[in-house]
């Protein structure tokens, strides 16, 4: 089996695995503080680099993150992280290709461990980039660039889209997909000004949507407020600093609170517009883009584990900042449990934003959209992931039965844009007027319509603002 691919940015030897190829650490681009990623060249490094073979068997550089700051890490961070990993089934074939985008809160998370381990070893080629995180990736600072996180993904969309029939991709049969931050990122893309989103056919979001997208003066007071909290004067200044010295000044400000949504995409007017969900619509309805759209029926279960005390004064408002008391006004009875907040607390964050979403494509188009309700490791975030990946051998007897008819239908998905698994004659029911939704229980998978769990109308569509 062949294990070189020639590239836009270089020659690559690969290693076998289970009967596929690997490669790591497949530099794409450059990054620099506060900047949008460059273009990778090798010829930066000489003349004979260019068509010199390099080999791709170790891991690239990981962003900066909290991790980074362990010494005892063996892992190599730094801001220069701008590289993906292939798994592909052979070099010269033409298969469906998939490009995670990792989860983390835009905070963690890297190609080192991929999320969505289920997609090596099919007959798809799957591709895992790094972007930047945190500040590094998502911090409006004085003289940096906007989204440069965002700018990051749409540099590893483009390296895909140059080089698929280098490692055995078909360029025509693209499928993003992403869980929770990674999902949030999807969602921004497509309701992006970029053009290179036009040749993507799918996407999966898992846990994720467009609640993450916010306005400019939020994503600047966040960076001010992170500047207050060190005494450091202008964000400006954050430019001086080491990439180790960065990320501790923002452990700092964030020590103490549930910053997952502190970072995300931004409305700048460049890359995103303040009419982002014309310009969703409109790619819609020019690309004809099909979706998948998940979410848990409790996805913040585990924050059961902190007291009311905390919940109330400090978890809700690092979730949603001013929003929280329309939220809790829309979606809380005067007289609740610990249990119902928590509820209404995933529900904000993620089973909302998933139905809105898919509110806003099917009602405003003929868009293509499936939705999943997941019930499996009691219906927490990042639930049907944890099942999809673990080994059959691992699940509950009762999780075994349906595990691999779900993994068939995306893998259904992927390959041909229609789910249905032939040997139990069930098709993913189409999110419709009907709002038909996949049930995924630990023992049962069935269709059942959502058209009575209607939520408020009005509410923001950015989750979290200052």
């Amino acid at each position: 089996m062949k294990k070189i691919m020639k590239t836009t940015t270089g020659t690559y030897h690969g290693v076998i695995e289970r009967k596929h190829i690997d490669f790591l650490g497949i530099p794409f681009g450059y990054g620099r503080r506060f900047k949008r990623a460059e273009e990778f060249s090798m010829a930066k490094f000489g003349p004979n680099e260019v068509n010199k073979v390099h080999y791709a068997v170790h891991e690239g550089t990981q962003p900066i993150q909290q991790q980074a700051l362990d010494q005892k890490n063996k892992l190599s961070f730094g801001e220069n992280c701008l590289n993906l990993d292939i798994c592909t089934p052979d070099v010269d074939g033409k298969y469906p290709i998939v490009i995670e985008f990792y989860g983390g809160g835009f905070l963690h998370g890297g190609n080192h461990d991929k999320q969505m381990s289920w997609l090596d070893h099919q007959s798809v080629v799957h591709v895992v980039p790094n972007y930047r995180l945190g500040l590094f990736g998502w911090g409006v600072v004085e003289g940096g660039d906007t989204n440069v996180g965002l700018s990051d993904q749409l540099m590893a969309i483009q390296w895909v889209l140059d080089n698929a029939r280098s490692f055995g991709g078909d360029v025509k049969n693209i499928t993003l997909a992403g869980l929770s931050a990674g999902a949030k990122s999807i969602s921004a893309l497509m309701a992006s000004n970029s053009t290179i989103l036009d040749q993507i056919q799918k996407i999966i979001l898992f846990s994720g949507g467009v609640q993450t997208i916010r306005d400019l003066e939020t994503a600047q007071k966040v960076a001010e407020f992170i500047c207050q909290e060190n005494n450091i004067k202008s964000t400006k200044d954050l430019f001086n600093l080491t990439d180790d010295g960065l990320q501790l000044v923002q452990e700092q400000a964030i020590k103490g609170h549930v910053a997952t949504n502190w970072f995300g995409p931004v409305i700048d007017d460049d890359l995103i517009s303040s009419n982002w969900q014309d310009k969703l619509l409109q790619r819609v309805q020019r690309t004809h883009f099909k979706t998948i759209i998940s979410a848990g029926s409790n996805e913040l279960e585990n924050y059961k584990n902190m007291s009311m005390n905390r919940l109330e004064t400090e978890v809700f408002s690092d979730l949603f900042g001013k929003n929280a008391a329309i939220l809790q006004k829309k979606l809380l009875n005067t007289s609740y449990s610990k249990n119902d907040f928590v509820k209404m607390l995933g529900t904000a964050m993620y089973e909302l934003p998933a139905r809105r979403l898919a509110g806003l494509l099917t009602e405003n188009s003929d868009a293509e959209v499936y939705c999943n309700y997941s019930q499996v490791f009691k219906s927490q975030h990042g639930g049907i992931i944890r099942y999809l990946n673990m080994p059959v051998e691992q699940l509950n007897i009762d999780y075994r039965k349906n595990q691999q008819y779900v993994l068939n239908l995306l893998l259904d998905f992927i390959e041909t844009g229609k789910p249905y698994v032939e040997k139990i004659k069930y098709e993913w029911p189409l999110f419709d007027s009907d709002r038909l939704v996949m049930e995924l229980d630990p023992d049962d998978l069935k269709s059942v319509s959502v058209i009575n769990r209607r939520y408020p109308e009005n509410l923001p569509w950015q989750s979290y603002k200052l």
